[in-house]
């Protein structure tokens, strides 16, 4: 089944432990240093993303966090854009708001004295120009999808097999070969 289209895509990993070997894991391994990641951990928190020399405008970081969930931890991933774009994102988003609704009251005041309401018009240009903004959002995720990989994948690794409550892919046993007997001929 195919997901729909998440303006930051989150995951989550239930852990059996507090999750402080994780963090310690990606922190040391961040600090060791690479080529194709870089990022920080501060306790419970960590962030990390492609080195800026290969970043692009859409390139994506990931926000990591350990939340208490009950009687279990659970290490919550957020993907997003970096800061500054996603901040453009919002501006742009509200700016885009507050002209359909000034489109909607100067068009109700257009029509109480009497005159072509043409500033109803600009409720649903705003809306448009939203929806236009929302699907480069969605393609910018499409064309950053393997630095998302990237992120996620490390993470993955980063997470021990104890540490889980459900095994990662890679850590799933083989199924056995079947033993049963061939037929006879």
């Amino acid at each position: 089944m195919a997901t729909r289209p998440q303006m930051r895509p989150t995951f989550e990993i239930t852990m059996t432990s507090d999750g402080s070997r994780t963090m310690k894991r990606i922190k040391d391994r961040l600090e060791k240093g690479s080529k194709r990641l870089r990022g920080q951990v501060l306790g419970d928190h960590a962030y990390v993303q492609i080195p800026p020399e290969q970043q692009s405008l859409l390139s994506p970081h990931l926000n990591l966090s350990l939340i208490p969930r009950g009687d279990k931890v659970v290490l919550h991933g957020r993907f997003g854009p970096r800061p500054n774009v996603w901040t453009g994102f919002m501006a742009i988003y509200g700016i885009l708001a507050m002209t359909a609704l000034g489109g909607l009251m100067f068009g109700w005041a257009q029509t109480t004295v009497d005159e072509y309401a043409w500033g109803f018009w600009l409720a649903p240009s705003a809306l448009a120009l939203i929806a236009f903004v929302y699907g480069a959002a969605v393609i910018g995720q499409g064309l950053t999808t393997d630095e998302m990989y990237l992120l996620r994948n490390f993470v993955d690794h980063m997470v021990a097999g104890d540490e889980r409550v459900e095994p990662h892919c890679e850590d799933a046993e083989e199924p056995a070969p079947s033993t049963s007997p061939s037929p006879a001929n």
